[in-house]
């Protein structure tokens, strides 16, 4: 599965996925959710990175956790890219 773009994205008091927006449903996390950073190689991005945002470039937020909306139920692997705050599915699995 090739990454896909996440909406309308909810977090509970804790920062954790709440519901979310994917292919036109809106889904509810039915469980707690579990966070773990991904890291990528320093060197691959330092040219890239404006001062202060090196760490968001090479630490990426990384979510799994059970959604459903009315019609389905799925095991969702989320990332969390900052800066840009954009959410993407890497994994659903029903």
């Amino acid at each position: 599965m090739e990454t896909e773009l996440v909406t309308g994205v909810v977090l509970d008091a804790d920062g954790a996925p709440a519901c979310f927006t994917w292919r036109d449903a809106v889904f509810l996390t039915t469980s707690r959710p579990v966070r773990w950073y991904s890291r990528s190689l320093w060197w691959q991005h330092a040219g890239q990175a404006h001062p202060g945002q090196g760490q968001n470039l090479v630490e990426t937020e990384m979510w799994r956790l059970w959604a459903a909306s009315p019609e389905n139920r799925y095991f969702f692997q989320l990332r969390h890219q900052m800066p840009g705050d954009n959410w993407q599915i890497e994994q659903a699995t029903p």
